[in-house]
């Protein structure tokens, strides 16, 4: 059902956190089965960095968790909106609150594009980025890719301890 037909009864929300591949699993749990299952009303575009290939409109946790409470925001506002001032504020502070809790989501987000464009690598999440991921699955099987990766990070890792005893090299003189 559409989180925004029950948006005005919704007090709670648990959030699965888990594998694609293991969700089935985790929707055949006897408590969780218990619960009334809800989907975005709208599909929005992913701003994750990690690849993944569920397609289009599917986005990380925290993009839904975030999605979900601005769903309902929005439609409890809407709701009450002729009641009173009041209902304005909370909606202003409601907004202000989600736009924290994506804070740290943003700053791992710019973190991830400084490091891709400081080792001329494409954008994470960009689609560019993605197919090169996708190429590189294909071309060396589910799990040998972790193993290019790690070599990879192996070397950033190596070049960033040079520079590091390098500066600390000129401090002393």
């Amino acid at each position: 059902v559409s989180i925004e037909s029950v948006a005005h009864q919704i007090e709670t929300l648990v959030v699965l956190d888990c594998k694609w591949t293991k969700s089935s699993l985790c929707r055949k749990n006897a408590n969780l089965m218990k619960l009334k299952k809800v989907h975005l009303s709208n599909t929005y575009t992913s701003h994750y960095w990690r690849w993944h290939n569920a397609g289009d409109g599917c986005v990380s946790t925290i993009e839904a968790i975030y999605y979900a409470a601005m769903e309902v925001s929005e439609q409890k506002y809407q709701q009450a909106q002729d009641q009173s001032r009041a209902t304005l504020e909370s909606h202003a502070a409601d907004q202000r609150n989600l736009i924290h809790l994506l804070w740290l989501f943003g700053h791992q987000r710019a973190a991830t594009l400084e490091t891709a464009n400081r080792h001329g690598k494409p954008a994470p999440g960009t689609a560019e980025a993605k197919e090169l991921a996708r190429s590189l699955r294909k071309q060396k099987g589910e799990y040998a890719w972790r193993s290019e990766r790690n070599k990879e990070i192996g070397k950033i890792l190596k070049e960033e301890c040079r520079r590091m005893k390098e500066l600390a090299l000129e401090d002393k003189h």
